[in-house]
């Protein structure tokens, strides 16, 4: 998905972009802003050695969604049914139910090591592929120097 946004700060060869809240956000959530925000900011390789207040597009790579469903909603259930089948066959309901939980808490302590064993890194980062318009007053500021 190609999206266009304004060069916000530069920090060594990475650029801070910042990404207005277009109509098509509400539909796709790629990006991960909520209805609230009005941008979103993403930290890319400034590859085209872009300038604070340059527009650029962005290439924002999918992620596999599949995936992250996956870890967010089913492997926290895995613990929690293991340990409640295992009570049913040898304990009682109480313990059973018990035992789901207990197993829930731990699956989601297990999602969260793995967040961070990943540094919320989910995806991968989006690509600067060129720049739109280059901010004039960079420009003649840099010249007077």
């Amino acid at each position: 998905m190609k999206e266009y946004g304004t060069v916000v700060k530069l920090n060594g060869e990475f650029a801070q972009v910042r990404i207005g809240r277009n109509s098509a956000c509400a539909s796709c959530g790629k990006c991960g802003m909520t209805e609230k925000q009005k941008f979103v900011d993403f930290y890319t390789k400034n590859t085209l050695d872009a300038k604070v207040g340059d527009q650029v597009e962005l290439e924002i790579h999918d992620t596999n969604t599949s995936k992250l469903a996956f870890i967010g909603y089913i492997l926290p259930l895995i613990p929690a049914l293991v340990l409640m089948f295992v009570a049913l066959a040898f304990l009682n309901e109480l313990w059973a139910t018990l035992l789901f939980f207990v197993g829930l808490v731990g699956g989601f302590f297990l999602v969260g090591a793995i967040d961070k064993a990943k540094k919320r890194r989910w995806m991968s980062s989006p690509t600067m592929t060129k720049i739109i318009n280059q901010n004039k007053n960079t420009n003649q500021t840099e010249e007077k120097q």
